[in-house]
C-alpha cells in the first residue's frame, strides 16, 4: 500500500479512500495505553515446519532453502486459497520457498461492484472491518487452514499480508466490538509524509487509524496474529508499517508497545512495508523486524526496486542498478522488480512499459545474487503488457494495468512460472551462503551474476542476455572454479579455466543459469481462462492452456468437450439459465508425467459468491463513476441489483415519470422524480437520462432529483433503452429562493468537460455528497454576483465548521490534489480554474422588492371598462408600483381571443362581444372588461330603375304599368 506523498504517483485506492473520509464522524476520544505482556504463541512455526518430517522431505525434494530470507516468494496477488490449493505444487517445483497471499481478514463487502471487476475492487482486501479470518476474495478461516497444510506438505511455508495500521474509511461497516472511536486516532488526515507525528497519529488516506497505544486495539491485533499462525501461517508482511510508531517514539504523553506485544506471535519469519522517505527511521524498523522473527526478517527495500525498475523500464542492465543498497543491509530487505502498488498505481506507465522479457531479466539480477528475501509479483491475468497486450492505456477500460480478463481470486499471469524464472529460483535455491559477484559481460545489456566458493560442484554463473544477438563470454572475467557449467534452460555449456571464461555462448534475448547442481523437475499446467468479453449473463469465451503438459482435454457442463492447443478458445454459457454455475475442466499430462486438472467457473447472472444479505451498501467513487461512464453503465444498478446492468440492446416498452409537481422555493428547492421502466426482455436495468426544458428555471441530475432555482414551469424528461422512449412531468415552481450563505463561483478549467464542487465541513464531517460532488451550473444570464458563463455552485448548510472544497473534473482531475485538504473558504467565493486559493466575491445583492399594485389606463378606459367598436384598436398601459419592485415585466392576457387580441397592451376589437384583458406583474394583477359593438352605416345614396325610365323620367299609357326598382348604397348601410 503506497504510504507517501513524494512517491511518484498516488494509489487508486489512496484517492478513493480519502474521498470516502469525509463523510465519517468526528469526536474521537483517545484511552491511554499502558504496557501489556505479551502472550505466548500457541505455534511455534519454525518448528512446526522445519522439525517436521514430511515438511523437511518436500522441501529437500525441491531444493528449497531452509529460511524462507534465503529463497524466493510468490506474491499471489488476490488469489483465491483454493486457487493456491491447485496451484502449489508447481509453486514448489517452480523453486519458490514462500507464498505470500492478501489481507485474510473480514473486509469491507463491495461484490455488488463485481468480483470480476479488478479496478474498482482490488484495494478493497486492504480496508479491514473486524479481527477475524477470512473474506470473499480469499475464501474462509477452514480453507485458509486447509491451504496451509497442502503447502506444508510440499516444503511451502506462507506469509500473511497483514493490515495492521488501519480499518476501512467507512465506519459504518466496522463490526460492533471495534466500532468505538477510542479504538482509533483522530479523524485528521495525514498532511506531512516527513513528521513523524503526523504519519503515525492520523489517517491515511482517510482509513480508520488504529490507536496503537490502546491495549484493547493491540490484545486484538496480536490475538488475531497468534489465530493466523495457529491456522498454518508462517510469516506477515506488514502493511503500511511505517505508518505505526516505534516502541521509544511517544507521542502526545502516550507510548506505543503495539510492535512489542503483536510481533511475539509465533511466525518464523516477518517483514514490513517501509517506504523510503525523510525520517522514516528504516533501520530502525528492520532490526525490530529482524529481531522479533527467530529466522530472520526486514522490511521492503523500495529504493532498490525503484532502482531496478528504472533500469528494466528503460532498458538498460549496468551494474549500478542491481547493487545500490543504500538505507537497509540486504540481509535485512525484501527486494522485488514490482510490487503490488506500483503496479495497480500505473508509476511512470510502468505496468505498460515492463515486458514480460525485462521483468525476467530484472527478476535474474535481483534473484540470482546474495541478497535478502524475493518478491515475484504476479500480475492478473493479460494485465499490464503480459502476454503482449502492448501498449500504454488508462485505467478501467481493457487497456492497462487492469484489463479485466479474469475475476477477483483467479490465478494471474503464468510468468511466475517461465522456464527462465524457474531456472533463475533453482539457481539461487542452490547457492544459498555462498559468495556473489555482479558484473556486465561485456556491455549494459548483458548482466551476469556469480556465486562461488571455489569449487566446480558448487559455483555458478546466471546470465540474463537482452542483446538481440547471441553472446559469446569467451574471455569473460569470472570468480568461478576452473570446470564445465550447465544451463538449466538449454542444456548448453560454459567451461571455465583461469579466471576466464574459455568457451560458450548465451542466445540473444534470454537468460542463462549455469551451475553444476541438481535442480527439481519441470513446471507444467493446464487451465482455463475468462477473456474480457460479454457481461455475465449472455456467453463467455473461455481460452485452454497448455504450459508444458501433453494429452490435453477439456469438456464443459453445457456439453462441449474435445481436446485442445495452448492458446484455443472456447464459447460457453450461451445456453444456460440465470444462477446457473458454468464450468470448464482442463485435464492433461505433466512434463513430469503428473496429472494435472484444472476447473474453472462462473455464475450466470453474477459471482456465485454474491450473497445479497451480507453485503454492504457500497457508495461508487469517482474512479467507479469514471469506470461506469467510460463503459455507459449505470451505477445505483450496479450497487442494488443482483443482475449486472445491460444498458445496451434494451428495448424499453414504457417508462412513467412520477412524483411532485409543485415546488415553493419558500420552503423547498429540490424535488425527488422516479422513472418506473418496462423492458423487453423482462429483467434488464437499463440507464435512464433525465433532462430538463429550462435549465434556468431548473435542473435534473443523473438521479432524477429536481433543483428549482427561480419561478415558472419546467418539464422534466427522463428517457431509456435503444429506442429511446421518454415520458414527461411537468413542475410548477412558485416563490423566491431564500439568499444562500455559502456560494462558490468558478471558472471551469480548460480541458475540463465538467466541473464539480466536492464540499465538506472539517468540524462536523459532513459534505455535500458522494465523490465526486454536485456539478456546477453554468450561468446563462448576469447575476448581481458573476458574468454569463460563470459557474456556481450554492452550499447547502453542513453546520457550523471550516468548509472545504475540492474542485474536480469527475474524471481524475482535481485542485488541490489527492491527498490534499480542500480549498477553505466562507460567503460567496470565485476560483479562476487553476490556482489553489478562492477569493471573496463583492456582489450587489438586494433583497427582491415586490410589486404592490397593478393599474391599468389607456383612451376610452373609465372605471375599469372600454368600449371599442368592431375593427378599432386601443392602447392600453401598465403602471407597476412602487417603482422598484424587482419584477416590473407586465405579461398580457386575454379571456377570449375571438372578441379581441392584445399584444404589449395592444387591444384590437374582432367581433360584437366581451373579454376580459389582465395586465401582470409579479404576483399581482389587474383587470378591465372590453366591450366590443357594431358602428351604424349611413345610405349615401338611392337610385330607382326599371324598364322605360330613362334620366330620371318614365312615360306610360293610360292602364299600362310598370315595376321600379330601388337600389340603396352602400350595400351595408345600417338603415
Amino acid at each position: 500500500m503506497k504510504q507517501s506523498a513524494t512517491l511518484a504517483r498516488l494509489s487508486k485506492k489512496t484517492v478513493a479512500f480519502l474521498a470516502a473520509a469525509t463523510t465519517l464522524l468526528a469526536g474521537l476520544s483517545l484511552a491511554t495505553a499502558a504496557p501489556q505482556q505479551a502472550n505466548a504463541a500457541t505455534r511455534d512455526s519454525y518448528a512446526d515446519t522445519i522439525g517436521n518430517p514430511t515438511f523437511e522431505a518436500a522441501r529437500q525434494k525441491y531444493g528449497l532453502p531452509k529460511d524462507m530470507k534465503d529463497g524466493a516468494t510468490l506474491h499471489a496477488f488476490e488469489w483465491s486459497f483454493k486457487t493456491i490449493m491447485e496451484n502449489i505444487p508447481d509453486i514448489a517445483k517452480a523453486g519458490y520457498t514462500s507464498i505470500q497471499t492478501e489481507p485474510i481478514v473480514k473486509i469491507k463487502d463491495n461484490r455488488k461492484l463485481g468480483t470480476g471487476n479488478w479496478y474498482l475492487n482490488w484495494y478493497y482486501v486492504y480496508q479491514p472491518t473486524d479481527m477475524s479470518i477470512g473474506n470473499y476474495v480469499v475464501g474462509s478461516e477452514d480453507e485458509f487452514k486447509e491451504m496451509c497444510k497442502l503447502a506444508h506438505q510440499y516444503g511451502l511455508r506462507i506469509i500473511v499480508d497483514s493490515v495492521s495500521n488501519h480499518f476501512t474509511s467507512d465506519f459504518d461497516v466496522i463490526e460492533g466490538k471495534w466500532k468505538n472511536k477510542a479504538y482509533y486516532h483522530e479523524d485528521k488526515q495525514i498532511s506531512d509524509y516527513n513528521n513523524r507525528e503526523d504519519c503515525t497519529q492520523h489517517k491515511l488516506s482517510g482509513l480508520w487509524d488504529l490507536n496503537t497505544q490502546d491495549d484493547t486495539v493491540t490484545e486484538g491485533m496480536h490475538d488475531l496474529l497468534v489465530q493466523t499462525v495457529a491456522d498454518g501461517a508462517d510469516g506477515f508482511r506488514y502493511d503500511a508499517a511505517k505508518h505505526i510508531e516505534l516502541s521509544d517514539e511517544v507521542f502526545g504523553g502516550k507510548q506505543s508497545h503495539y510492535w512489542d506485544t503483536i510481533l511475539q506471535n509465533g511466525a518464523q519469519y516477518q517483514y514490513g512495508e517501509v517506504l523510503e522517505d525523510a525520517n522514516v527511521r528504516e533501520a530502525d524498523y528492520a532490526n525490530l523486524f529482524n529481531s522479533s522473527s527467530p529466522r530472520g526478517g526486514g522490511i521492503t527495500d523500495s529504493s532498490y526496486g525503484h532502482e531496478v525498475r528504472n533500469a528494466v523500464q528503460f532498458k538498460n542492465l549496468g551494474t549500478s542498478h542491481f547493487t545500490s543498497h543504500s538505507k537497509v543491509t540486504e540481509d535485512k530487505s525484501v527486494n522485488w522488480v514490482e510490487s503490488h502498488d506500483n503496479f495497480a498505481n500505473g508509476e511512470a506507465n510502468i505496468p505498460q512499459e515492463l515486458s514480460d522479457e525485462w521483468i525476467k531479466y530484472g527478476w535474474a539480477g535481483v534473484t540470482a545474487q546474495k541478497n535478502g528475501m524475493s518478491l515475484f509479483f504476479d500480475r492478473p491475468y493479460k494485465d499490464g503488457g503480459a502476454y503482449g497486450t502492448g501498449g500504454v492505456g488508462t485505467y478501467g477500460n481493457g487497456s492497462g494495468p487492469f484489463t479485466e480478463n479474469s475475476k477477483l481470486g483467479d490465478a494471474g499471469s503464468d510468468l511466475w512460472k517461465d522456464p527462465e524464472v524457474v531456472a533463475v529460483n533453482h539457481f539461487r535455491n542452490a547457492m544459498v551462503g555462498e559468495a556473489s559477484n555482479v558484473s556486465n559481460c561485456g556491455d549494459d545489456n548483458c548482466l551476469m551474476v556469480e556465486r562461488y566458493v571455489g569449487s566446480a560442484a558448487q559455483d555458478g554463473m546466471m546470465v540474463a542476455n537482452a542483446n538481440a544477438s547471441d553472446k559469446n563470454l569467451a574471455g569473460t572475467s569470472t570468480k568461478l572454479a576452473n570446470g564445465t557449467y550447465t544451463d538449466e534452460v538449454t542444456g548448453s555449456t560454459i567451461t571455465v579455466s583461469g579466471g576466464k571464461v574459455t568457451s560458450g555462448t548465451v542466445k540473444g534475448q534470454s537468460i542463462a543459469a549455469f551451475s553444476n547442481k541438481t535442480r527439481s523437475g519441470k513446471v507444467s499446467t493446464a487451465e482455463a481462462y475468462p477473456n474480457k468479453g460479454t457481461i455475465p449473463g449472455e456467453s463467455k469465451t473461455v481460452t485452454l492452456r497448455s504450459y508444458q503438459s501433453t494429452n490435453t482435454t477439456y469438456s464443459t457442463s453445457d456439453g462441449q468437450s474435445g481436446s485442445f492447443k495452448d492458446g484455443d478458445t472456447i464459447e460457453i454459457g450461451s445456453k444456460a439459465k440465470s444462477d446457473e454455475v458454468v464450468t470448464v475442466t482442463v485435464k492433461g499430462t505433466g512434463a513430469d508425467g503428473e496429472a494435472i486438472k484444472h476447473t474453472y467457473s462462473y455464475t450466470k447472472y453474477g459471482d456465485p459468491t454474491y450473497d445479497p444479505s451480507d453485503g454492504t451498501s457500497s457508495p461508487c467513487d469517482k474512479y467507479c463513476m469514471e469506470y461506469m461512464e467510460k463503459n455507459g453503465l449505470d451505477p445505483d444498478c450496479y450497487i442494488d441489483a443482483k443482475e449486472p446492468c445491460h444498458p445496451r440492446n434494451v428495448t424499453v416498452t414504457a417508462i412513467k415519470v412520477s412524483g411532485d409537481t409543485s415546488m415553493d422555493l419558500a420552503s423547498t428547492q429540490s424535488v425527488q422524480l422516479k422513472a418506473d421502466v418496462t423492458t423487453y426482455p423482462t429483467g434488464k436495468r437499463p440507464s435512464v437520462t433525465w433532462t430538463s426544458s429550462d435549465t434556468s428555471v431548473a435542473t435534473v441530475d443523473s438521479k432524477g432529483k429536481v433543483s428549482g432555482l427561480k419561478a415558472g414551469t419546467v418539464k422534466i424528461t427522463a428517457t431509456a433503452g435503444t429506442n429511446k422512449k421518454s415520458d414527461s412531468i411537468t413542475i410548477t415552481i412558485t416563490g423566491v429562493k431564500p439568499e444562500v450563505s455559502n456560494v462558490i463561483y468558478a471558472t471551469k478549467p480548460s480541458g475540463w468537460s465538467k466541473i464539480y464542487a466536492y464540499v465538506y465541513n472539517d468540524t462536523t464531517s459532513k459534505n455535500n455528497g458522494n465523490w465526486p460532488g454536485v456539478e456546477m451550473t453554468q450561468l446563462t444570464a448576469d447575476d448581481s454576483c458573476a458574468k454569463a458563463g460563470t459557474y456556481k455552485y450554492e452550499v447547502p448548510d453542513l453546520g457550523e465548521g471550516k468548509y472545504r472544497v475540492i474542485f474536480t473534473n469527475g474524471s481524475g482531475a482535481q485542485t488541490p490534489g489527492a491527498s490534499q485538504p480542500g480549498i477553505e473558504f466562507s460567503g460567496k467565493v470565485s476560483w479562476d480554474g487553476s490556482s489553489s486559493t478562492v477569493t471573496a466575491v463583492n456582489c450587489n445583492i438586494q433583497q427582491p422588492i415586490p410589486v404592490e399594485s397593478v393599474t391599468i389606463s389607456g383612451n376610452g378606459v373609465s372605471d375599469g371598462r372600454l368600449s371599442l367598436k368592431v375593427g378599432s384598436s386601443a392602447q392600453l398601459t401598465a403602471t407597476v408600483k412602487p417603482d422598484n419592485a424587482t419584477n416590473k415585466t407586465v405579461s398580457w392576457d386575454n379571456s377570449d381571443n375571438s372578441v379581441a387580441k392584445v399584444s404589449d397592451g395592444k387591444v384590437t376589437a374582432l367581433k360584437v362581444g366581451t373579454t376580459t384583458i389582465t395586465a401582470t406583474a409579479g404576483d399581482i394583477s389587474s383587470s378591465i372588461t372590453v366591450t366590443v359593438a357594431n358602428v351604424p352605416v349611413p345610405v349615401s345614396s338611392v337610385s330607382v330603375s326599371g324598364d322605360g325610365v330613362r334620366d330620371g323620367k318614365l312615360s306610360l299609357k293610360s292602364g299600362a304599368s310598370v315595376q321600379l326598382t330601388a337600389t340603396v348604397k352602400p350595400d351595408n348601410a345600417t338603415d
